[in-house]
């Protein structure tokens, strides 16, 4: 009996270290076994809107780039824009460690050719076309404020697109398409946006085979209510990002109270398991960390986003125009 017993302790032991054991359960040392857990980097922001000489600082986010552009500056280039600002404007910074040091290179990109306030950047890298694809809001172009397309060779001079998403016919909302968040999985794309800006703005799904042409799912999505269970508080599907872990696909986020961009609030960041069709969690999320703790943080988290490298999570979050950064570390 006793060795029976050790088996099944053994067997136990090991589907929690390998992500299979069933989510929710409330050990919490067993819960440490296949959740991610994070490490925040102590010290000063790693990039501010003063270091950037932009008065506001928004949706800061590196990729990695020294195998794909010849003589790159560093490793990693990171792009970011103004806060709601009425021209706008994105810059770049880069270092050779996802850590930084970050240094500033300066604007590289302002859409002067219809609407104003050029912001929120998401760089991905097109393999078939070979091309940097930044997608970005601009106010005045479409029905409202929506998320348009630049391409570049080398991420320091884009050549505009223009439009890309614009609201369907008949789709609720106000015709705000902005805070476009692109992610992949094989030769498939997704993007989530807003759907209608203001408190309570809806969110929408786009899908794509080339990064150019989006569809968007006709069902609109809300705060996430079920997921939170705090009618008060949503979940962001932009401010976010997807990955998978240990053969499971997760949500990293900002959760907040219902609030327009732009304005201040208290946000925080959570980790939960996300369904398979990307349109809800799983279960309440979890706080990867508190906020705030370091003498520069405050409570008004205004972006965040996700990035993976070598194996390793790596969440950037914007508090009052400075940037701080947590990590994923092995337990």
């Amino acid at each position: 009996m006793p060795d029976d017993l050790s088996v099944v302790a053994l067997s136990r032991a090991n589907k929690a270290r390998e992500g299979v054991a069933p989510y929710g359960f409330s050990d919490t040392k067993g819960r440490e076994q296949y959740i991610p857990q994070f490490k925040k980097l102590e010290g000063d922001p790693i990039y501010t809107a003063a270091k950037a000489q932009t008065g506001s600082m928004y949706w800061f986010r590196p990729i990695e780039v020294g195998h794909l552009i010849p003589n790159a500056k560093g490793r990693f280039y990171a792009t970011y824009s103004t806060n709601h600002n009425a021209r706008g404007g994105i810059g770049l910074a880069y270092a050779n460690d996802p850590k930084g040091p970050w240094i500033r290179h300066g604007e590289v990109y302002v859409d002067t050719v219809e609407g104003n306030s050029t912001e929120t950047p998401f760089v991905m890298w097109n393999e078939t076309e070979k091309l940097f694809f930044m997608y970005y809001q601009q106010s005045g172009l479409g029905i409202n404020q929506s998320t348009a397309l630049a391409t570049s060779t080398d991420m320091l001079t884009w050549t505009r697109v223009g439009l890309l998403l614009d609201k369907p016919p008949n789709f609720p909302g106000d015709g705000h398409t902005g805070y476009f968040a692109v992610f992949r999985t094989a030769e498939k794309w997704y993007g989530f946006s807003v759907m209608g800006g203001g408190d309570f703005g809806r969110k929408a799904m786009w899908i794509s085979h080339n990064g150019r042409q989006w569809l968007c799912d006709p069902r609109p999505m809300l705060g996430g209510n079920d997921a939170t269970l705090n009618s008060t508080e949503n979940f962001s599907r932009s401010n976010a990002g997807l990955f998978v872990y240990r053969g499971q696909t997760w949500w990293l986020g900002m959760l907040s109270a219902y609030a327009s961009g732009g304005v201040a609030t208290v946000a925080r960041p959570a980790i939960a398991l996300i369904s398979d069709d990307w349109r809800t969690l799983k279960d309440k999320p979890k706080l990867i960390m508190d906020i705030p703790t370091l003498p520069w943080e405050t409570t008004n988290m205004q972006s965040m986003t996700v990035a993976v490298f070598d194996g390793t999570i790596y969440v950037y979050y914007n508090t009052d125009n400075n940037v701080g950064l947590a990590y994923s570390v092995e337990v």
